[in-house]
């Protein structure tokens, strides 16, 4: 693995671990503060699972990151043939 590749591996990996510490440590802090009725206690628990979604993304990502990177090529295609593609579009985007 090249150096860029594993920066930006270690760095997704860090990213999606801070939101997954994040959205647990938030969940956890709504269910321990207990208000009256059950809509602040849910919404910890959700915030709790979210936390827990990030944290199993991390783990698919550092496992799988180079089997999915190895499926993508990209290509290089030169301005010329890109810019008659893009001009309708944005010619559209500039009429509303």
């Amino acid at each position: 693995m090249k150096i860029p590749g594993r920066l930006e591996k270690i760095s997704t990996s860090i990213s999606l671990v801070g939101l997954a510490l994040g959205f647990t440590v938030l969940g956890l802090l709504i269910v321990a503060k207990e208000h009256d009725g059950g809509t602040p206690i849910a919404g910890g628990i959700l915030g709790i699972l979210v936390g827990v979604a990030f944290l199993i993304a991390a783990c698919l990502h550092w496992k799988y990151c180079e089997q999915i990177r190895g499926r993508f090529q990209l290509e290089e295609a030169p301005a010329a043939e890109i810019t008659p593609e893009i001009r309708p579009t944005g010619a559209a985007i500039a009429s509303f």
